[in-house]
């Protein structure tokens, strides 16, 4: 039989949304299908078979402009959306050509909603992975009617919602999709030793090592000279937060680059420091790794991770002001003295999305 051509159609809004479709993408390819990425996100996040649809000049989606990993720009989202909207139609037209041009038998897509409409036009199946929608996100926010019933209108040409765990509970918070499949977690888990990596970085096997990570973005104000104070932790920075960092404290070890294998350095640490977002919220999860998390602005989908974190995991709030100032010993001596229960949640999620894939197609 012959094997599927299948379009990633991806979000560059964060990581999360990529390194969760290139788990997927992984699972296609070892089934003997090709996967082809129509993405704004970087290229490294996806397995190197991979192919790419080139962009036609312009963007997938729109997700949400930010300042830096903890602060949005709405008001520069709700342009950005504006103008995305006037064009809509004319660039599903274009995107659907695309997608016939490079034999794609099959759309799946996170989340945006032009590729959905783009696989309408080019009269392929399309399905949707995802814990939210960008419509659910933009309800809290004012003036974002057009941008809103755009999404919507896209969302409604996909066959069926892939909804991931860590979603909201509201009845309202998918309104456009027809059908909807609940699968399980997609996390990624560590490819390498914990040992090894530590080796490599020349961090001790019996220290308390706690890696900061804002999703690929810097956080404006961040005191590096702070987290000296806290001298019973190590701490891992890497770029962009590391980027100009000199004469860091003695337990600060800045990275030049991130490592490809971000996961297993992930695994190879105590703790997370971090906006919670669903891929490293999954990571923590699928290699127990603790987490302290920050609050990222009115983006809805931190309430939702805000509750589950704790009951699923060992996780604790930390007030911003205090991961910007460096000020996290106190957190941490809380959160590692704080019970916890990790989660049997199942984690073959990209096999059971990667089989919906292939039997839809």
């Amino acid at each position: 039989m012959k094997m599927p051509v299948v379009a990633l159609a991806v979000s560059g809004h964060g990581f999360g949304h990529a390194v969760r479709a290139a788990e997927v993408a992984r699972v296609l390819l070892a089934r003997g299908a090709r996967v082809k990425l129509r993405s704004d996100a970087p290229r490294w996040l996806f397995p190197e078979q991979v192919e790419v649809i080139p962009s036609p000049a312009w963007p997938l989606d729109i997700g949400v402009a930010q300042h830096d990993g903890l602060d949005l720009d709405i008001d520069e989202t709700r342009r950005r959306w504006f103008d995305f909207a006037a064009e809509f139609p004319a660039r599903a037209i274009k995107e659907g050509q695309l997608l016939h041009e490079h034999g794609v038998d099959i759309v799946l897509g996170d989340i945006p909603p032009l590729a959905f409409a783009a696989a309408a036009e080019a009269q392929i199946p399309s399905l949707a992975l995802a814990n939210f929608g960008w419509d659910w996100i933009y309800e809290a926010w004012p003036d974002f009617g057009v941008p809103i019933a755009t999404v919507q209108a896209g969302y409604a040409h996909a066959d069926t919602l892939l909804r991931l765990p860590l979603h909201s509970l509201s009845p309202d918070a998918f309104p456009a999709f027809k059908t909807t499949i609940d699968v399980p977690l997609i996390a990624r888990c560590a490819r390498s030793p914990r040992s090894d990596i530590r080796k490599m970085l020349g961090l001790a096997e019996k220290a308390t090592v706690v890696l900061l990570s804002f999703g690929g973005f810097t956080a404006h104000g961040f005191d590096v000279a702070g987290l000296g104070r806290s001298c019973d932790y190590v701490f891992v920075l890497t770029p962009p937060l590391s980027a100009g960092v000199a004469d860091p404290p003695a337990n600060v070890v800045v990275l030049p680059q991130a490592p490809a294998d971000y996961v297993s350095l992930v695994a190879a640490c105590d703790v997370v420091v971090t906006k919670p977002g669903y891929g490293i919220a999954a990571d923590c999860l699928a290699n127990r790794v603790a987490m302290l998390f920050t609050d990222r602005g009115p983006f809805r989908e931190y309430d939702v991770l805000a509750e589950a974190l704790p009951r699923l995991g060992r996780a604790r709030y930390v007030p911003r002001a205090d991961v910007l100032a460096g000020h996290l010993g106190p957190h941490l001596d809380a959160l590692r003295s704080s019970p916890v229960a990790w989660t049997d949640e199942a984690l073959d999620g990209s096999h059971v999305v990667a089989e919906a894939v292939l039997d839809r197609a």
